[in-house]
Formats: structure tokens, sequence, C-alpha cells
């Protein structure tokens, strides 16, 4: 049984569903959120309804909704609705309505949904990923349904328990190398210009941190949606230093694995990881390490690596002794960690091309489908699972997407 509303709303008038009363000789006026029910659990597409009227006379000037504190949709006219992707439902919604009034009067409503929950825990267990899909010019493949797709774990045929082509919040690590080789040919001003440009291609929903590494690893600006704190950490970036390079993944990834939405890390990078003498390294941690932190954090990695000859500067003895990585360029590593997250590596061989790449980042996370299944195997054991997507019905497309996950341990 879902709960009573809040006293709060008790007075308010019933009205028809999306009716508009404008110019009538009624005084009342009306905001209310009828769908979904407050308290009630949504998951997956959701629809928004509203009921709006205003007093004879007056008009209505727009409708603003917000979900989770930050803007969802402006209405300016019925019908009074806006859809949005609920996610798993393993957590709650913050839903207000704030209706604009031409005599400057604003009216609100604000209900709560709930998470899905049985004896008090969380009954949805779902692996999610992100598929993008190209076609063989690398142009997006959209208009993708449901039944086009298929996904394996471990080889073996999965149900898919929710998809949709609504992009779901994210939470984007801007990940900046202010090493002392970024200061040649003025590149840590061309990189702050492409990642200044990157925040402004983010949704109003979407949040993001900034995190700078040379010696060692600085988190810039902590999670937020204000753009202009988020310009600013980027605005303070300075080269000088070594090139933490595998530490700045690993500590990003942990802070990320938080976040329950898709968590993208975007890592730029001019060299490999050593410290500022070129004789030991630059970070505490390993390729391994970094790499795997990512995976357990399911982040996905887009790594822009810049520069002309990436593809022949190899990581350097340290790195070698981690044994499968010997002896790799810098370009390969970059590229290892996009595959295994579902991310994208690209290269920029200019400063001048980083708008670019940054822009290429921003249009791969507009483009990625959202797909979530129940493991038919659902054993907390701790261990990887390997997945893959593919899509039956367009065997000429290349489909981009983490190759696996470490399940739950008990």
């Amino acid at each position: 049984m879902t709960p009573a509303r809040p006293l709060a709303h008790a007075p308010l008038a019933l009205v028809a569903v999306l009716s508009l009363v404008a110019g009538s000789a009624a005084s009342a006026q009306t905001l209310r959120i009828v769908k979904p029910q407050h308290l009630s659990t949504v998951l997956g597409p959701t629809t928004i309804e509203l009921e709006v009227a205003a007093p004879g006379g007056v008009s209505i000037e727009r409708v603003e909704l917000l979900l989770d504190g930050a803007p969802l949709a402006t209405l300016a006219a019925p019908p009074w609705r806006v859809d949005f992707d609920a996610g798993d439902g393993s957590r709650g919604h913050r839903i207000e309505a704030a209706l604009h009034l031409g005599d400057g009067r604003v009216i609100r409503d604000l209900i709560r949904t709930s998470a899905l929950r049985i004896d008090e825990e969380i009954a949805v267990d779902l692996v999610n990923v992100y598929p993008l899909v190209l076609d063989a010019s690398g142009a997006y493949v959209t208009g993708l349904a449901r039944e086009d797709f298929r996904v394996f774990e471990n080889g073996e045929l999965q149900t898919l328990q929710r998809f949709t082509t609504e992009q779901r919040p994210l939470r984007v690590a801007i990940v900046l190398d202010t090493s002392l080789s970024m200061i040649r040919g003025d590149r840590i001003e061309d990189a702050k210009k492409a990642a200044l440009g990157f925040l402004d291609m983010l949704l109003p929903q979407d949040d993001a941190l900034v995190v700078t590494f040379a010696d060692d690893v600085k988190v810039a600006q902590e999670v937020t949606r204000d753009r202009a704190l988020l310009a600013a950490a980027i605005g303070r970036a300075e080269a000088q230093g070594g090139t933490a390079l595998y530490d700045a993944i690993w500590r990003t990834a942990r802070r990320l694995e938080e976040f329950d939405g898709r968590r993208v890390m975007v890592l730029l990078s001019d060299g490999r990881d050593e410290a500022a003498n070129g004789f030991e390294p630059g970070s505490l941690h390993t390729l391994d390490e970094a790499r795997l932190q990512a995976v357990r954090s399911e982040v996905m990695i887009f790594a822009i690596g810049l520069g002309k000859n990436l593809d022949r500067e190899y990581a350097r003895e340290w790195t070698r002794s981690t044994g499968s990585d010997s002896g790799v360029s810098l370009k390969a590593i970059l590229e290892g960690l996009a595959v295994h997250t579902g991310g994208r590596m690209l290269l920029s061989p200019s400063p001048s091309k980083l708008v670019k790449a940054f822009g290429d980042v921003a249009g791969d996370l507009r483009h990625q489908y959202s797909l979530a299944y129940a493991p038919s195997h659902d054993a907390k054991d701790g261990k990887y699972r390997r997945i893959e997507v593919t899509v039956p019905t367009r065997p000429d497309v290349q489909v981009i997407v983490r190759q696996g996950y470490f399940a739950e341990g008990s």
C-alpha cells in the first residue's frame, strides 16, 4: 500500500490530470505531482505527470522540474509530462516542481520515491553495461532496440532487465597531466582550454571532479555540479614535476566507485609514469594495480594521449617488472586501460587537437545505450566475470563495452 502523502499536500484542489485552467472564473491555483506517487518505488523509464492550474486572468509562464536537486526539464504548455530514467531502483529520488505564474508568484510541490527493498535489503542486484555502437566508418549507430542486443556473461546468454537510450547521470573525473613536460609549447594551456570546453558539454544533472597529477595526485575540486568551481580548478592547473600516472588512475577510480550511475574518467597524459629525475617510478602503485582498481570500481576510462610519438615512448624498467606489460608503449598502455573498462583511447598529435579529442569523448558519452541484467549465476564468489555484448541484427557494427566485472564477495 502506498503511504499517504504529507499533510502539506492535503489542501490542494484536485483537477483532471494534465489539465490547464486559465482565464476562468475559478480562483483556485494548483500544482501537484500526480505520478509517481509519494514514497512509491520506481525503476527504469518513468513518467512524471503534473496537475497544473492557475487563477483566472493569471498566465502560466513555465513549470520547472528538478530531479535530485538538478534541473530536469522546463515545461511551458501541456502536456505537463516528462520522462526520465529512474535507474535500477537501488535508491530513491527527490522530484520537485515549481509553477511560475505571470504575476510573479511561484507554487511548489515535492515528492520522494523510495528504494526497492525487501526486509531492508536492496532487492535489485543488476549488472549495468553501457555499450557504444559504431558502424564500419566509425559513426554512431542509433535507433537500436532491446531485441537487437545480446549480452553474455562467461559465455552464457543473459536476460535483459532494463534497456534505455535515455542517459543515466554521469559522474566524470577530469584527470589532467600537469607534469613538467606539459609546459612544452603551451600544452598545459591547450589542455585547460579543451577541458573547459568539455565542461560545457555536460548535462545539468551530471556532476564532476577535477584531479591533477605531477609528482603527486591532487583533487583540485571535489564532486560538484557547480561549473564555475570546476572551471576555476582547471584554470589553476600548473605544469611541474614528474608523472604519477598510475597513482592518478588508482586514486580517482576509488573516488568514483561510490556513485550510482555512469562512472567516467577522462584521462589526459603526454608521458609515461616516472619521477621528475627520470630514474624511478612516479607512482607508488603499478600499472596492474591501477588497471585492476579501475575494473573493480567499474569506471570507464576515456584516455587521451597527447603527442606524436606515443607509440615509441616505452614504459620504463619498473613497469616491465609487472610481466604482462613489459616493454609496451604509452599508446598501448592507454589503449589497454580503455579497452578493459569500456571507454576509448583517443590520440591528439598536437595540443591544438585536444578540443576535438575532448569533444569526441562527450559525443561517445551521449550515444551510449544503457542495459542491465541480473546474472544467471548469482554466486557471491568475488570472481571476475567476462561480459560480451553483440548486435546480431547488425553484424557489421563494433560494440565498445567493458570486458567484465568482479562479482560481489560473500
